[in-house]
């Protein structure tokens, strides 16, 4: 049985404050293959690692992320709300992860500014880091995702689908999803675990794209993804999803 590739989402969050140095840092020494991050643009045109739109869940701050300069973000507090141990652990930038992965581990980076300056700014970082080939770009903001392949026709694309609604029939929704890939120039469909089946999977490597498992989470669904030959799945699990692999791959 392949290995599908592990996806650490925001890190090793279970360990250490997601989407910091600290996590970045425990998913790459455990043996994931990506580590999955989210990426805004500050009001100084700075490029920084951040889950959430707004400040507040996970840091000491307030308000919306682009409302504020990288030096006013630098002073938060993104580690002390998980443990004390990690209490003044900072917001990263970009830069920042990509110096600490390169060479070791792989990127999936969600885009959340839908401007082209910022567009522009993170392709820029990638191609300067020499980590093109080890980069995939996905955002809810599907333009986004058009302009990339303008801008760069070597970087990797995916693209998010939700679960169907109750009157669309499967046939529909996955000839949706498949020309949905081909519209955008996209190499990985990401799906959630109600649209990983057999026959869909098999329809999409024909088409020569890669499956992604979205946020899987619980062993089952870990489980059949990786039986059924998923390419890569996400996780905010990675010491489960390294330990079933491992046991369905022996």
């Amino acid at each position: 049985m392949a290995k599908p590739l592990i996806v650490a989402r925001c890190g090793d969050q279970q360990n250490a404050p997601e989407s910091t140095l600290p996590a970045f840092e425990s998913a790459i020494a455990k043996g994931a293959d990506t580590i999955e991050f989210d990426v805004a643009m500050t009001k100084d045109g700075e490029l920084v690692v951040h889950h959430d739109y707004r400040l507040g869940r996970t840091d000491n701050g307030s308000g919306y992320i682009g409302d504020y300069t990288l030096a006013e973000l630098k002073g938060l507090d993104a580690g002390g709300w998980f443990d004390t141990k990690f209490a003044g652990e900072r917001i990263p930038t970009l830069n920042e992860v990509l110096a600490l992965g390169k060479g070791s581990i792989r990127f999936e980076i969600d885009m959340r500014t839908p401007t082209l300056p910022f567009l522009k700014r993170l392709i820029d970082e990638v191609v300067r880091f020499g980590v093109v080939d080890d980069v995939e770009l996905t955002s809810s903001h599907v333009p986004l995702l058009l302009h990339v392949k303008r801008i760069n026709p070597r970087l990797r694309t995916g693209v998010f689908f939700r679960p169907l609604p109750d009157w669309m029939e499967p046939a529909l929704g996955q000839q949706h999803a498949i020309g949905w890939m081909v519209l955008t120039d996209a190499q990985v469909a990401h799906l959630p675990s109600s649209l990983i089946e057999e026959v869909f999977m098999q329809r999409l490597h024909e088409n020569n794209f890669l499956v992604h498992g979205s946020n899987l989470n619980n062993e089952e669904e870990i489980r059949r993804a990786v039986i059924l030959g998923i390419d890569q799945f996400s996780t905010d699990r990675l010491d489960m999803a390294l330990s079933i692999r491992e046991e369905l791959s022996a």
